[in-house]
């Protein structure tokens, strides 16, 4: 270890630790304070506050818990198979609005004669992205809960205050890079979204007059994946749910699989193929992406396939299926329901717009001019994100 670094465990470079606080429910937009759950937690160790939930709690206690800049908010109740418990997001807003955390989670506050709060930030984001809070959690009905007393005491290695904003400012900047990757990707996304409406009007409003279709006239198939519960495997062949899909992609990091034969039973109904549609029909509804090429899987019951007649282009349809015309219809169907799920009924009776198969042709061509421009900044992105957790590894080893 370098001169003048110490090893010292998480729990004596904290001034405080603070419990999170749920309250009661708002009768009126007007009271309560602001509240954050781990849904408003990120991955990356940041905050998102576009669903930020008010609460009603004794002033005594907002007091005493309120939320301070440069806070750590640690995640002691939640994660998942493949996410253990135990995130950890820096708070850093600037308001005159009061943030309270929820019973989840717990407000580490640093020692700031002794660590630098954004410096202990990365330190925990690391441990966790390593996989090491794993070891400090329990399990049960399914919650992962973390053993804060045990975490706590882990030993980190503490440098001089002047090394770690040193540090500090060297990771800043590699995140900065990272996230300008992140923003030159959405934007790209929006492009698309601009020329989809150029090139076909809004749909809402129709401003072509194209001709209009419910979906089960312009699909050869619509169905759902697997209604019974699929055997299992720990490796073998993809098994999507709802979760899997997201807006013009596939996420396969958290995914299930089935065997051989299990895939030829479940097959003998339905055999998604390159370029049919899929939906996600539980919980997140309405996301889409076309089928890729070279992959093989099937899917449970709350993914929908569309196998499309030939008049309709899929990368069109993808993004028509994204737009707000769509997503307001999706919705409008949703809520006539007593449960929130998009199965084939509700599918079929959507409608669409139906332009010239050129017209729907020359966006595909568009889109693919864009996605080879994205291709190669998500290439550029995941060599920043290397770099980045390869700088955290040095700089806390002292080898920056």
């Amino acid at each position: 270890m370098p001169q003048g670094w110490k090893k010292l465990s998480i729990d004596d470079v904290l001034i405080d630790k603070i419990s999170g606080e749920w309250g009661k429910e708002c009768e009126n937009e007007n009271e309560g304070v602001y509240v954050l759950r781990t849904t408003n937690f990120t991955n990356e160790g940041k905050l998102k506050l576009d669903e930020v939930v008010k609460r009603n709690i004794e002033e005594k206690k907002v007091d005493k818990k309120k939320l301070q800049y440069g806070d750590i908010i640690l995640e002691k109740s939640g994660g998942s198979e493949n996410q253990p418990v135990g995130r950890v997001v820096y708070f850093n807003i600037e308001s005159e609005d009061i943030y309270l955390c929820n019973n989840f989670t717990q407000i580490l506050r640093a020692n700031p004669e002794i660590i630098n709060s954004k410096y202990l930030l990365y330190v925990l984001f690391d441990i966790h992205r390593k996989g090491i809070t794993e070891y400090f959690q329990n399990k049960t009905t399914g919650i992962r809960n973390l053993q804060t007393k045990s975490y706590l005491e882990q030993k980190i290695n503490v440098p001089p205050l002047e090394e770690q904003e040193r540090i500090v400012s060297i990771l800043e900047r590699a995140e900065d890079a990272i996230c300008k990757r992140e923003e030159s990707n959405r934007l790209l996304e929006e492009l698309v979204k601009s020329r989809f409406i150029e090139m076909f009007g809004n749909p809402a409003t129709n401003p072509h007059m194209w001709s209009v279709s419910n979906y089960e006239d312009i699909c050869r198939c619509i169905t759902d994946g697997e209604h019974s519960t699929p055997k299992r495997c720990e490796e073998g062949i993809y098994l999507l749910s709802a979760r899997n899909i997201h807006n013009h992609c596939l996420k396969l990091d958290n995914v299930d699989f089935i065997g051989e034969d299990e895939y030829e039973r479940i097959s003998k109904r339905i055999i998604p193929q390159e370029n049919d549609i899929l939906i996600s029909c539980s919980g997140s509804v309405g996301r889409v992406c076309k089928v890729p090429k070279d992959i093989k899987f099937q899917m449970v019951r709350s993914v929908a396939i569309l196998k499309l007649k030939e008049n309709i282009n899929p990368t069109f349809m993808e993004w028509l299926i994204d737009s707000n015309y769509t997503q307001q219809q999706i919705l409008r169907s949703i809520n006539q329901s007593s449960q929130a799920n998009l199965f084939q009924g509700k599918i079929k009776k959507l409608k669409a717009i139906i332009p010239p198969i050129e017209l729907q042709n020359e966006f595909e061509a568009f889109v693919n001019q864009v996605y080879e421009m994205k291709l190669k900044i998500e290439e550029s992105l995941e060599e920043l994100k290397n770099n980045f957790n390869s700088l955290m590894q040095r700089a806390f080893n002292g080898e920056l």
